[in-house]
């Protein structure tokens, strides 16, 4: 049971780090004028529609 356990941690840990990878891209994409915060926004909710997650606002 314990290494079920420390198998999720880890794969929480893993997810967490791929989101904030992906928001500093998002971000970057924005502050650097490649992307408006439409089109940001438009990610949010196609993420929303798929896993039910509410969006952040952009």
């Amino acid at each position: 049971m314990k290494t079920n356990a420390q198998e999720h941690s880890d794969e929480r840990a893993e997810l967490h780090f791929l989101a904030a990878l992906l928001e500093e891209l998002m971000r970057a994409l924005h502050t650097n004028g490649l992307m408006t915060r439409d089109e940001l926004q438009a990610i949010e909710n196609a993420v929303h529609d798929r896993t039910g997650v509410s969006p952040r606002a952009w």
